[in-house]
């Protein structure tokens, strides 16, 4: 299999404090591995032999309860990883399906330990960017536990058009990623357009003036 270059390595967050001959050392740890467009990488509950650095395309975490309707969280990106929560050999706790052509750079986890002992610098990024995964689903989760729909539909549409602009987004996208059914999230958006907060053409929202904290 084709191993990826120390520069791609460079590039990812956990490793930008290693030198350029520890750099060339751990990517001869790593192999390349291409999933196609859609392709379901894991599903909650399988055991993952392999620790995961995203080096090009997107992927999607989320969840699917007993009647199918998912819970998307935040995609992950180039210089992103999965499997941390695995490291342990615990079950994944989120199914991951490719958003696009997406290209990894994989390890053994036996052996992603052993470079964790080797490099202590590398261990102290995956550190803080566990912390930082943390946080973002403590929030996550408070705003899915105390917000009512509209709240969330709301942080959600400023989040993506960074306060007033465009964003590509179906009902059924805001519905997965705030918990709310698609019919919901249609009639707060056809109230927000025919109030004039928002534009909707063509799957873009376009937000036109300050959206009301309640509706």
């Amino acid at each position: 299999m084709t191993q990826p270059a120390a520069d791609e390595l460079a590039k990812v967050p956990l490793f930008r404090s290693l030198s350029a001959a520890d750099l060339a050392e751990a990517a001869q740890l790593f192999n390349l591995r291409l999933y196609p467009k859609e392709a379901h990488i894991a599903s909650e509950g399988d055991r993952m032999s392999m620790f995961n650095v995203i080096l090009a395309g997107h992927i999607q975490w989320y969840w699917t309860d007993e009647d199918g309707r998912q819970l998307k969280l935040q995609p992950e990106g180039p210089g992103g990883h999965f499997a941390d929560a695995t490291l342990g050999g615990e079950p994944i706790l989120m199914s991951i399906v490719a958003l696009e052509p997406v290209t990894v750079a994989e390890i053994p986890m036996a052996d992603f330990h052993s470079m964790l002992l080797r490099f202590p610098p590398v261990g102290l990024a995956l550190l803080l960017d566990v912390v930082a995964r943390l946080r973002r689903t403590l929030k996550a989760t408070r705003t899915l536990s105390m917000d009512e729909v509209y709240t969330r539909v709301v942080k959600l549409l400023m989040e993506r058009t960074q306060g007033r602009g465009a964003a590509q987004l179906t009902q059924v996208d805001i519905g997965q990623q705030v918990g709310a059914t698609r019919e919901m999230v249609g009639r707060i958006l056809r109230d927000l357009a025919r109030g004039g907060y928002i534009d909707m053409a063509r799957g873009r929202i376009t937000i036109l003036r300050k959206l009301p904290k309640r509706w």
